[in-house]
């Protein structure tokens, strides 16, 4: 397992050092500036802040200087929001983005666990084809097509829950988003059990503990399911990405106060070090989600530990 866990680390760490680096140099090439609005500034003032921001070195210096802040764990200054550092926004945003994140994670994977078994555990069934098309169409929607119609339905003409805003974490307020984010990711994990467990059960070891007058439950958790779960290990790691990366939907779609607004709005605003800290931070967050991805398919299959 230790070996595991250092070749992904020198995988993992020149990999995030190649994201950075490559979003820096194409936030500079992108048309427009930070600068730049409906009124334009004075020549005098425009030269002052790009050498106060370091703007005018040359785009190797701009990098070997990020790069050093970055070690440091400064993400820089903001460009627009001037009272506050990307950090401070950072702050502010990620314990909303990984409670929405964590929570429909989790939310996936109970969804997907007990569609898979019982779909695999009725194969070949009525409930078994039911459970099938209703998890591809969960993996077929995308969450900028779930959410409003979940608003639709349970906010505007229910009435039952909030349409939008944070609320200050009030589970009223998270219940949509939440589970517009999980949907899709509980689909796939729901294909993925439902095919890994009936492989599961048709092995021989399956067969010779069912003779052997185990109980169907003892047999379906004790011996079927942990091998059936390694594909869905191996999936964890993009889910925890997709959600992340879907997360700044999301968040523009219910009006919270996530990173994903924050990167938005930096995106618009050409807020060069809000939108690369936000993205070496999901960068960096995609890369520990996979690792811990690893480490449980490794424990899963011991065939990966070496």
């Amino acid at each position: 397992m230790i070996a595991l866990l250092l070749r992904r680390l020198l995988t993992a760490i020149p990999t995030l050092a190649a994201v950075v680096i490559l979003s820096f140099v194409l936030m500079r090439l992108a048309p427009g500036g930070p600068f730049d609005g409906e009124r334009a500034l004075d020549p005098a003032t425009r030269a002052a802040l790009t050498h106060a921001y370091g703007l005018d070195l040359p785009l190797w210096h701009q990098v070997l200087r990020y790069l050093a802040r970055l070690a440091q764990g400064d993400f820089g200054p903001s460009l627009v929001y001037r009272d506050f550092t990307v950090t401070d926004l950072i702050a502010s945003g990620l314990p909303v983005s990984l409670t929405l994140g964590g929570l429909a994670l989790l939310l996936a994977l109970a969804i997907g666990l007990v569609a898979g078994v019982a779909a695999a555990t009725r194969a070949g069934g009525r409930a078994d084809r039911g459970l099938m098309i209703a998890l591809t169409l969960l993996t077929a929607l995308p969450t900028f097509v779930t959410g409003p119609l979940l608003v639709l339905l349970f906010a505007l003409a229910l009435g039952w829950l909030p349409v939008s805003g944070w609320g200050g974490g009030d589970p009223a307020h998270l219940l949509l988003p939440v589970v517009a984010l999980a949907l899709p990711a509980a689909g796939a994990i729901g294909k993925l059990v439902r095919a890994g467990l009936a492989t599961a059960l048709a092995q021989d070891h399956v067969r010779t503990a069912r003779a052997r007058g185990l109980s169907p439950v003892r047999v379906l958790l004790v011996h079927a399911l942990r091998p059936a779960l390694v594909p869905v290990a191996s999936y964890l790691g993009p889910a925890a990405a997709g959600m992340l990366t879907g997360a700044v939907v999301i968040e523009t779609v219910f009006a919270l106060p996530g990173l994903g607004r924050h990167f938005v709005q930096g995106a618009l605003n050409r807020d060069y070090p809000l939108v690369l800290g936000v993205v070496t931070l999901y960068a960096g967050l995609i890369v520990l989600f996979n690792l811990a991805a690893d480490l449980l398919y490794g424990w899963l299959d011991p065939r990966m530990r070496g």
